[in-house]
């Protein structure tokens, strides 16, 4: 399974016109050449762009395809004219989390760590991951939805997607001392280039998937 992100500013005083874009053009172009655009965020804390646009293709030679196509070429021109600082990347799945039934969320937030790590220490990381870190940090209120490997991007390097379904979730968990403990252990012994993101939710892909169920329901 593999994720493409767009991520970008919005132009100052294109906010109306960008969403109608957004909303009219760009998300059923995307759809229209396969790319099943499942979030769309703001990015509250973390550094780059503010918006990310997350879409998923079930193997590389869809996402190739779609992103080969003269529709996706076309809108993605167009979007340049609301907005700024546009990056792209293409993350699989690593196989460490099951992602079977991955798909859109409403109304949840993310908090997403990245890191790179440290060469020869993938297994003694995967043990711990599977049982000390994602479960402990369910108990804290952050579900790990999924691990991703960037592929094509800005560095080498893995993020781990965790969710839940509010802000105040997200900092109650990490100003605990049982966080500071486990990145504590993560950083100490198996990653580098530690960083983290949080996102919430922009509510335009929410809008656009309920209308399309309410069309199919006429």
């Amino acid at each position: 399974m593999f994720l493409f992100v767009q991520q970008w500013e919005v132009l100052r005083g294109k906010g109306p016109e960008y969403t109608d874009f957004v909303l009219r053009r760009l998300l059923p172009a995307m759809q229209k050449v396969g790319l099943n655009v499942i979030g769309g965020f703001h990015v509250i804390i973390g550094s780059g762009p503010r918006i990310s646009a997350v879409s998923l293709a079930h193997n590389f030679l869809d996402l190739q395809k779609a992103l080969e196509s003269d529709e996706f070429i076309e809108v993605t021109k167009e979007l340049h004219a609301y907005i700024s600082n546009y990056t792209s990347a293409v993350l699989k799945s690593t196989g460490r989390i099951p992602v079977e039934g991955y798909g859109i969320e409403m109304g949840t937030w993310r908090f997403n760590q990245y890191y790179k790590l440290v060469h020869g220490t993938e297994k003694e990381y995967t043990d711990f991951l599977i049982s000390e870190y994602i479960p402990a940090l369910m108990k804290l209120g952050i579900r790990v939805k999924a691990e991703w490997q960037v592929l094509i991007g800005t560095g080498l390097r893995l993020l781990l997607e965790g969710v839940t379904a509010s802000l105040v979730d997200i900092a109650q968990a990490i100003m605990t001392d049982k966080f500071r403990v486990l990145r504590r252990q993560l950083l100490s012994n198996y990653a580098v280039n530690y960083s983290s993101r949080i996102l919430a939710p922009t509510g335009r892909v929410e809008v656009a998937y309920l209308l399309g169920e309410m069309m199919k329901s006429l």
